[in-house]
């Protein structure tokens, strides 16, 4: 199925859809980088998606992978990150741009604020 056709699909009724103040739309899904509900950052619609999440203390980045996209265990690689905040925004920098890079800007967004949690975590725990 096209990604539009699944996006018509999922655009009015899914259950990651989440209304805010004033109208304005977010979705819950895993692989939506900003929690917009919109298609450019759809992890359900888009084959090509990249998500960065907190697993504990670690910070983990997964890509879609669309060779492998109807075996569950393989469709996505995941990799934990364990280097300091500069470092990783600079390899997910390269990574993210070379994958899908419209999505560059809000990978990084996300993963600067997903590192300034954990260091504000590791201060309060002090």
């Amino acid at each position: 199925m096209s990604s539009a056709l699944v996006w018509q699909g999922i655009r009015n009724n899914n259950s990651f859809l989440r209304k805010g103040l004033n109208g304005s739309l977010f979705s819950a899904e895993a692989g939506n980088l900003a929690n917009k509900h919109s298609y450019k950052f759809s992890g359900l619609a888009n084959p090509k998606t990249v998500d960065i999440s907190l697993k504990g203390d670690d910070v983990t980045f997964s890509v879609a992978r669309n060779k492998t996209a109807k075996q569950p265990k393989k469709s996505k690689y995941t990799c934990v990150i364990k280097k300091n905040a500069r470092r990783a925004l600079k390899s997910v920098g390269k990574q993210v741009g070379s994958y899908r890079a419209d999505l560059k800007k809000a990978a990084l967004g996300r993963l600067s604020a997903l590192h300034k949690s954990l260091r504000v975590k590791k201060a309060a725990a002090k």
